[in-house]
């Protein structure tokens, strides 16, 4: 199904289809969708439709969902954590996934860059299957911060630096 908008709504539908992804940690690829709901869809491979339309609105029990979707049997992708370019959980939404889960704490995991928009852009999160680790320089590299729960706000140190991410 093509898009049939253009000029500057075709802009917005961009902008809009940007602001919700799903990058996948194994291969660095990534997949934008217009709401988070369609992106929680897309990462559990249609196990849960009925997140909230925007990040904003991501719950106890939706994170709950989650971990319990990413054990099930035949689950293609385990969901991470989720990073929020706003605090209180506002704003864009990036959730990673990968193949497997964390250790919890024992070691890395997995690692990113945030790459684009999203370098220097996260102000809160939410961890998964994992603890997330900010660094301030791609590689993770440079200053950092562990957050072993969902965190409403990164702190001042964190705020807007993070340029790669760490999976633990």
């Amino acid at each position: 199904m093509g898009l049939s908008t253009t000029g500057a709504n075709a802009a917005t539908d961009q902008t809009q289809r940007a602001d919700n992804c799903v990058v996948n940690v194994d291969s660095g690829s990534k997949q934008c969708f217009g709401t988070f709901r369609e992106a929680i869809a897309a990462t559990t491979d249609g196990k849960i439709t009925n997140a909230p339309l925007s990040a904003k609105h991501i719950d106890q029990k939706l994170t709950d969902r989650l971990s319990a979707a990413s054990h099930t049997t035949g689950a293609q992708a385990v969901q991470l954590g989720v990073v929020f370019r706003d605090s209180n959980y506002g704003g864009s939404a990036q959730v990673f996934e990968a193949s497997s889960g964390c250790q919890s704490g024992n070691g890395r995991d997995f690692q990113i860059d945030l790459s684009g928009s999203w370098n220097n852009a996260v102000s809160s999160l939410t961890t998964l299957s994992c603890w997330l680790e900010l660094w301030d320089a791609p590689g993770t590299a440079g200053f950092h911060q562990e957050y072993q729960q969902s965190t409403s706000y990164v702190g001042d140190a964190m705020n807007d630096r993070a340029s790669s991410i760490a999976f633990l």
